[in-house]
């Protein structure tokens, strides 16, 4: 009974240690778009966790902007909880994750109900898009300098 429990124990321990293996600390840095018309900057906390922060300017002027965290959940997953100005809080979850990009969904949401960020190099592509990927709107970022 305890080779049983052995057996169907290991994948799941396997699978609750990925989450603190792959980590999105890759998005830390300052990033814009070509234009500068659009920055986001990641921090990362000593807990591992990532504290961003995204502006949109217009005529000298702020045009948007909203706080992004990315943690750990209690079950171990990792979470992107974002507050836009002037809108509350959303919390979308990991549905899928490599060593260099990483995708959130929360399918009740309005829109955007995905949130992925990859990164090439010095380059940092970031999309939103409903379901499915429809309605997607792509946000292309380099380095800051």
């Amino acid at each position: 009974m305890k080779m049983i429990h052995a057996i169907i124990a290991a994948p799941l321990l396997a699978y609750s240690g990925l989450a603190q293996a792959i980590s999105p600390d890759w998005l830390a840095g300052c990033w814009e778009t070509a234009d500068k018309a659009s920055k986001e900057v990641w921090v990362v906390e000593t807990d591992g966790s990532l504290i961003g922060f995204g502006a949109s300017v217009k005529n000298d002027q702020i045009g948007f902007y909203e706080v992004l965290h990315i943690k750990l959940s209690e079950d171990d997953e990792w979470t992107f909880i974002a507050h836009p100005s002037g809108q509350a809080r959303t919390r979308f979850t990991v549905t899928e994750m490599t060593e260099n990009s990483i995708t959130f969904a929360n399918p009740s949401h309005d829109y955007p109900q995905q949130i992925s960020y990859r990164r090439d190099g010095d380059m940092l592509f970031a999309t939103i898009a409903a379901t499915g990927g429809k309605n997607a709107r792509s946000f292309d970022k380099q380095r800051c300098e």
